[in-house]
């Protein structure tokens, strides 16, 4: 890693040779791996946000570098997010104060944005993962790496959770049983029963249950070819199932912060949220937490919102508030690997008389008229960052 040296403008990435081709481990923080790869599809990662860091502001870049390469995968996304955001508004032809004083307040928003016809603060924000969801991640991750340190000879598995345990598992006993279980079977009458069917269903199965964590795993046979060759075990890991998933409580929490972060600003501020949740972020999730939960949608419900089920940011049962904050930018599921494929959307208040920011075309508006949110069309995203269509298309691995 780099050492700060003071007046020195470090760089994002290591300037060395690269020959390490593994796939990202389970754990690995998501800089460290984009650091160590050699692999020509995230070079080519590197290359366009180093390009995007050097656009920068030079007194304020050493910070986000620091934080992209020390603060884990929440400090490294974090900090993409605020890089992202600064490039595509810059290319938008907008004037950008980073941190930028604000009346009244020691704190300080990540941007002031004007382009001589609008001007807003604009403040980035991550949908978190709840620190007990983190830590239970963290817990499966360190099985799925042990797993991985087993040979595939005959067979990969894949496995699913139920449940993840509140302690560590001990893996000693669950590699035994899987070792044992795998033994048992026979290759071509798996692979036979499978290419009958052509059905995961038909593949065997294999239920642990310790402690609290309770998994479950599946037999893949290996092609002939590959039989023997002792290449990593796990081909596949994820929940059983997604009940109970919260993505509005995150958002809400999300937004509702920043909102109330600043006081009253001479300017508009507009909110941007990541949310790269575990599960997918849908569009009436964010609808939900922006206008509140009811049967109407938010232009008909604001009529008379006491029949409101829910609160939203903007929406509740005592009527419109935070005009202060009229809008939103949204995105989900973006990776400095995605930023050619994924179109962030604009949501805006429908308080009447709030102050709107126009904003560059290349963020979707979304209209909530309809039962279900409607996305527009909006300038390709690709288009404005210089990048083809096609843009790491490929399969990375």
């Amino acid at each position: 890693m780099s050492v700060l040296l003071i007046g020195v403008l470090m760089p994002i990435f290591d300037d060395s040779i690269r020959v390490d081709h593994m796939p990202r481990k389970p754990n690995e923080v998501e800089y460290n791996f984009l650091n160590r790869s050699a692999r020509p599809f995230f070079a080519e990662v590197r290359r366009l946000l180093t390009e995007w860091v050097g656009q920068y502001p030079s007194s304020e870049r050493n910070s986000l570098i620091k934080s992209m390469q020390a603060g884990g995968d929440q400090g490294f996304e974090s900090g993409f997010w605020e890089l992202y955001l600064h490039e595509a508004y810059r290319r938008s032809g907008y004037s950008i104060t980073v941190h930028p004083e604000v009346p009244g307040s020691s704190k300080r928003p990540d941007f002031f944005m004007d382009n001589g016809e609008s001007r807003f603060y604009l403040e980035a924000v991550k949908a978190n993962i709840a620190a007990g969801t983190l830590a239970e991640k963290r817990r499966l991750n360190e099985v799925h790496a042990v797993l991985e340190k087993l040979p595939a000879d005959t067979f990969k598995i894949s496995f699913f959770y139920s449940s993840i345990g509140s302690q560590p598992l001990a893996t000693t006993m669950l590699r035994s049983q899987l070792t044992e279980w795998l033994a048992s079977l026979n290759p071509r009458a798996v692979s036979a029963a499978y290419a009958a069917n052509l059905s995961r269903c038909t593949l065997p199965r294999y239920q642990f249950e310790e402690e609290g964590w309770s998994l479950e795993f599946a037999a893949l046979p290996l092609r002939s070819e590959a039989s023997g060759k002792g290449g990593p075990l796990v081909v596949t890991f994820g929940p059983r199932r997604a009940g109970g998933v919260d993505n509005v409580t995150r958002l809400t929490r999300a937004v509702d912060e920043k909102a109330k972060r600043y006081g009253k600003l001479d300017a508009p501020l507009v909110i941007a949220v990541m949310a790269n949740t575990e599960y997918p972020t849908r569009d009436y999730q964010i609808q939900e937490t922006l206008y509140g939960l009811s049967a109407a949608v938010p232009r008909q419900a604001s009529k008379d919102p006491s029949d409101l089920h829910q609160d939203g940011h903007w929406l509740t049962r005592k009527g419109w508030r935070r005009g202060h904050a009229p809008q939103v930018v949204t995105t989900s599921n973006l990776k400095p690997w995605l930023v050619a494929n994924v179109q962030p959307s604009l949501w805006t208040t429908l308080e009447p008389g709030v102050n709107i920011p126009l904003q560059p075309l290349w963020l979707a508006p979304v209209s909530v008229d309809t039962p279900e949110p409607t996305i527009s069309r909006a300038q390709p995203i690709n288009e404005l960052f210089g990048l083809p269509g096609n843009w790491l298309s490929g399969d990375a691995f």
